[in-house]
């Protein structure tokens, strides 16, 4: 392996190996960058003269990393890191940003926000820089300690998350009544009537989030409650790990979110469809519908209008995603 002059190598190189590793799908990362697939292309093809290295495998369902980009990972995202520092040490000294935004959102629909929220943040010339990350168990400790400003968080219902306490500040932007199956272009469910019992009869992978891995699903809860045998085979909380599981298994999926429907219709190895209003009504006649809060901290006496403006552009998203 000969690795040539390492100047060639510019941040952004890094942030695109750094998401190939993470979702192994280059349409993903050419979503969540907001960068044209040619320049993804362009900028694989320097690393790999860079580097004098194949780096990723390219298979049937996405580009995969081999073990030399393993030992390059981390590295190129501790590198990352260490930027966005800087980042924020220039806008500090400089006074150039007047906010930045921490914001946390589910892994399966994190990468519809960028987009829509810079070109909001461009329009109303606003002194803001935003960094999204995927939700965690720990997301409402930081948003807590201070470290992530906005969550946007999927929960069951209201209860779960009177259960982050006073500390808290949560607003009910959307319920998710509706509900969309996704499974191999090739699945046999599709030759089926589509009910809550036949979904069952196959593996299921789970995608429910924002509860504690201690509470069931709207779907388990249901096939609990009726004596429904279900086995899930999996929980996937990444969108391009879905996809590829889903497109090469007989596993099958049920996901709250349209602008996933809508992802997965552009996919040629998946098949999806929304399941009729009675399924649905059946779905949640026992428990409450699923909803996304917005969570932050609560500080009543702290009032901050761009926090206040990014609150309503965020409820702008999560109406098209929904």
């Amino acid at each position: 392996m000969h690795i040539s002059n390492l100047d060639g190598l510019d941040i952004l190189s890094l942030k695109i190996l750094v998401s190939l590793y993470e979702n192994k799908s280059a349409t993903y990362v050419s979503k969540a960058l907001d960068i044209p697939a040619p320049k993804i292309s362009r900028s694989l093809k320097n690393m790999r003269e860079i580097f004098g290295d194949e780096l990723f495998i390219r298979r049937k369902y996405g580009l995969f990393p081999n073990e030399f980009v393993s030992h390059l990972y981390p590295i190129a995202k501790e590198a990352i890191e260490c930027t966005d520092k800087f980042y924020k040490a220039r806008a500090a000294n400089t006074n150039l940003v007047k906010t930045h935004v921490e914001i946390s959102a589910p892994g399966l629909i994190a990468y519809a926000f960028p987009k829509p929220l810079m070109q909001a943040i461009k329009e109303e010339k606003k002194l803001m820089h935003i960094n999204i990350t995927p939700w965690s168990m720990h997301t409402t400790q930081d948003i807590i300690n201070g470290e992530t400003m906005l969550g946007i968080c999927c929960n069951k219902g209201a209860a779960d998350v009177a259960a982050f306490g006073d500390k808290l500040l949560t607003t009910a932007l959307q319920n998710m009544d509706k509900v969309y199956l996704i499974a191999s272009s090739n699945h046999p469910i599709f030759k089926r009537d589509i009910t809550l019992e036949t979904i069952a009869e196959y593996p299921y992978v789970n995608t429910d989030l924002g509860n504690s891995h201690s509470k069931l699903s709207p779907y388990q809860d249901f096939c609990l409650k009726n004596s429904i045998t279900l086995n899930t085979e999996i929980n996937i909380t990444s969108i391009s790990s879905l996809f590829e599981y889903l497109g090469e298994s007989q596993a099958l999926s049920l996901l709250p979110y349209r602008v996933v429907y809508e992802m997965a219709s552009d996919t040629p190895e998946l098949h999806t469809c929304q399941l009729s209003q009675l399924e649905a009504e059946r779905l949640y006649a026992e428990t409450e519908v699923p909803a996304i809060f917005l969570v932050q901290k609560n500080q009543p006496n702290n009032i901050n209008d761009d926090l206040i403006w990014l609150n309503g552009q965020i409820k702008k998203i999560v109406d098209h995603i929904v």
